[in-house]
């Protein structure tokens, strides 16, 4: 059966919608298409590959080809649990910094290692390490793999400021060290930039959240100019922190058993 993945999925009830209009805006999905399908036809899929939640959806105009991504309403008789949060707006500004406490977890998370906070929203809305519509295997496998891509990156930067300490100025430093070190930062950031504007991008697509300053490419400027910012937004967004407590070191930034994204 097709699998579906959208927004936060809950392992309580949650809280009652943080939007008061919000049953008028659909929630959106990502749907996997079974075969190639017309426009308006229609078929069951599965919430992140549980066969306990299953949701019909509806080919969109133009139809669809095996194995492509398209969007779909989740419905709103839709019972599974999930994470409440906003739908057609922020649920805070980008700079609500400490909306949620001056030394909160998503706050902390966003400032002292933006990627990881960054890993935490990519693996609430169930994407893959590029912060993309991915299947429910990558999603689980994100989290891992963005630590083992900053691991690698700080074990890089460090070794190749070790290996220029053996060389007293600037000038005697070898070509192949400042060629490393420049290399490696510009790849590491360029990743870092990407990911985030494509799980910003997603996040809003599927809350359904428009754009309101640099029409076409806010989520890239948000990205370049104030990524630790985005991280922290993006988090308040997708966590529930009203019903369930943050934690720094865990993949979804919640405790274990946790509603996820569905």
């Amino acid at each position: 059966m097709p699998s579906a993945s959208s927004p936060i999925a809950s392992g309580g009830g949650g809280s009652a919608p943080l939007n008061p209009n919000e049953e008028s805006i659909p929630m959106l999905v990502h749907v996997t298409a079974p075969a190639s399908l017309p426009a308006g036809y229609t078929f069951e899929a599965e919430i992140n590959g549980n066969p306990e939640q299953i949701i019909t959806c509806e080919v969109p105009e133009g139809g669809v080809t095996e194995g492509q991504l398209f969007m779909a309403p989740l419905p709103v008789t839709f019972e599974g649990a999930r994470l409440r949060a906003p739908v057609g707006k922020w649920k805070d500004n980008l700079f609500g910094f400490f909306n949620e406490g001056v030394c909160h977890a998503s706050l902390c998370c966003a400032l002292w290692c933006t990627p990881l906070a960054m890993a935490q929203s990519i693996t609430r809305m169930t994407l893959s390490w590029l912060g993309e519509p991915g299947t429910w295997t990558q999603a689980q496998r994100a989290f891992k793999v963005i630590c083992v891509l900053v691991g690698c990156y700080l074990i890089y930067s460090t070794s190749l400021n070790v290996a220029a300490l053996a060389f007293d100025e600037d000038s005697e430093t070898p070509l192949w060290i400042v060629w490393g070190k420049f290399l490696g930062t510009f790849v590491f950031t360029v990743y870092n930039i990407y990911s985030l504007c494509r799980a910003r991008e997603t996040l809003r697509a599927r809350y359904q959240i428009p754009e309101e300053h640099c029409t076409g490419c806010e989520d890239l400027c948000c990205a370049v100019w104030c990524s630790c910012c985005v991280s922290a937004q993006m988090l308040r967004h997708t966590g529930e922190y009203e019903v369930y407590p943050g934690v720094c070191c865990s993949a979804s930034g919640h405790p274990d058993g946790t509603p996820k994204c569905v």
